[in-house]
């Protein structure tokens, strides 16, 4: 980003395997910032240089808008808000659309219940138990509790709200799939989207994140939503991380025809013998690491849940313990 243009990326580093996220400052009434980065001494060093560096003080900020509720976006955001109390007296006003809301107003509770859904999903894909991470339920918890602190006050979102900035008015278009409240924001004075996680360049979203939804399957959500974005597809895409996508369409192509891939793939791994999804897994995504091993779970139920929704496969829980067959 250029200094001139009022708008400047922040990249901060995570403790995360996909790396550094991209925040962003705009300048104006109010001083704007686009994501935060995770609840971390590196974190916090790098975000406050790179807003020094466009002329400004953490406590000026005025302004947090959130992609998601994702620590590694709003990790800091609480932090931003003390500062400005400490100084101004009053906090940032705090934004992010409401099916995220809880995860940044009260990511303590969140967080003790995602842990036992990232456990229950390990228990369900029949993960052998030497794969497994060792630790105890309390402190997996504590770890990630690291990253973040709920934020008293947090504004909600919705759907076609704006919200007013330096560059020009952002406009909220709803993208839930990689969150239910992940949200891409508009500019077209700038002739910009800030996608956040949900359009990234060269990674994949991870559109099976929530995979504790029972009345619908995220991966589809995640494909609506393409089709929602790729309406605005003369615009830049900023996203939450690593570089620019100048052409929205081919990006949602490449996607597309990666999604497609897995599901021909799918169908060939699926047998008659039951298998777990940790297997499935394991022949869909490779040699990934334990850092992944939720990941890859969740993804593979989705494209299973797609492939017997459509009469491709069967997929059953026998003993607690999720099996997928050909049908």
């Amino acid at each position: 980003m250029q200094a001139d243009t009022g708008l400047h990326k922040i990249e901060v580093p995570t403790p995360f395997p996909v790396g550094d996220v991209n925040c962003y400052l705009i300048e104006g009434d109010p001083l704007t910032l686009i994501d935060t980065g995770p609840r971390t001494d590196e974190a916090y060093a790098r975000l406050v240089e790179g807003i020094r560096k466009a002329g400004y003080s953490p406590h000026e900020i005025g302004q947090i808008v959130l992609t998601h509720g994702h620590v590694d976006h709003t990790g800091l955001a609480a932090t931003i808000s003390r500062e400005r109390v400490d100084r101004v007296g009053k906090p940032p006003q705090v934004l992010i659309h409401t099916a995220d809301r809880e995860r940044v107003a009260t990511y303590e509770d969140f967080m003790e219940y995602r842990v036992g859904s990232y456990l229950g999903m390990i228990a369900m894909g029949g993960v052998p138990l030497e794969e497994q991470p060792g630790i105890p339920r309390q402190a997996l918890t504590k770890y990630y509790l690291r990253f973040g602190e709920s934020v008293p006050e947090v504004s909600r979102l919705e759907e076609g709200d704006t919200v007013s900035t330096g560059i020009g008015i952002l406009e909220t278009l709803w993208t839930p799939g990689h969150s239910k409240g992940s949200c891409c924001f508009l500019c077209r004075k700038a002739g910009i989207v800030f996608s956040g996680d949900h359009l990234l360049a060269t990674i994949s979203s991870n559109p099976s994140l929530d995979y504790e939804e029972q009345d619908h399957i995220p991966m589809l959500t995640y494909f609506d939503s393409l089709t929602k974005i790729e309406k605005h597809k003369e615009l830049l895409a900023l996203p939450g991380h690593r570089d620019p996508i100048s052409d929205i369409s081919a990006r949602i192509a490449g996607l597309r025809e990666e999604y497609t891939e897995k599901f021909d793939q799918m169908r060939t791994y699926l047998t008659r013998e039951p298998q777990t999804l940790y297997r499935l897994s394991r022949r869909l995504y490779g040699d990934y690491d334990q850092s992944s091993l939720v990941l890859a779970l969740a993804e593979t139920y989705d494209v299973l849940k797609i492939l017997s929704r459509d009469g491709e496969a069967k997929v059953e829980s026998l003993d607690g313990v999720v099996k997928a067959r050909a049908p």
